[in-house]
């Protein structure tokens, strides 16, 4: 294993999945799987049902394994430090507290949590994605549309060295969705120039048309 290690960390890689499985009472996602993520823009592509969230959870390592091994690269001690990730789900509803935060406080607060953040691409990103008018509204306020928007954009201008995207095309309008895979095909080419290694990991059904990802990991549709 630390000769896999070794060779990971030689070509830049920045996440190993080493035989891992996880998953839920009665429902094995990942059974002994693995996979090396390196720098640049990943896509985690599969059907609904397919575990694409779980994956991303388990990147984030908010669910637990069952066996094998996730190696941070860019992680001291192989534990993944809060500020080296950046996951933000979906699906989860907003506690009290944290939804009565208004959204330019909650932004604030992630630029305290991120040493190499980029205050000029978030407001680059709040542009695009017309975030201006929400940014004093609490986070509760805001439709699941907008929070999926807010979210991107701050972890597009996190800095952090994982940036894991569930779904970034669910629940928006158009214009926002051709904002999304513009910002996808820029980023692609700006990772490739970032001065440091950087790994953003999108989970979609599809390829999504104009974005040249770095890798693409097929999940199989689960039984």
């Amino acid at each position: 294993m630390n000769s896999e290690l070794d060779e990971c960390c030689d070509t830049h890689c920045m996440v190993q999945a080493i035989q891992v499985s996880f998953g839920y009472p009665g429902r094995l996602v990942a059974n002994e799987a693995s996979h090396d993520w390196h720098a640049g823009l990943c896509l985690l592509q599969g059907d609904e049902g397919s575990g694409k969230s779980s994956w991303l959870k388990a990147l984030a390592g908010l669910l637990p394994l069952q066996t094998g091994l996730l190696h941070y690269a860019f992680a001291t001690g192989g534990t993944l430090p809060l500020s080296s990730c950046f996951w933000q789900d979906p699906r989860q509803p907003l506690g009290d507290v944290h939804g009565r935060m208004l959204v330019a406080d909650w932004v604030v607060l992630q630029g305290t949590l991120y040493p190499h953040w980029s205050g000029p691409q978030f407001e680059q990103h709040v542009q695009g994605f017309g975030l201006e008018p929400h940014l004093h509204k609490p986070l509760l306020a805001l439709s699941s549309g907008t929070q999926r928007k807010l979210w991107m954009a701050a972890g597009w201008a996190s800095g952090a060295e994982l940036v894991l995207i569930d779904e970034p095309l669910a629940a928006l309008d158009k214009p926002s969705e051709r904002y999304v895979q513009q910002a996808l095909a820029d980023m692609a080419a700006g990772l490739k120039q970032a001065p440091r290694p950087r790994c953003v990991i999108v989970a979609h059904w599809d390829a999504m048309q104009g974005v040249d990802w770095d890798d693409v990991l097929q999940l199989p549709t689960l039984p």
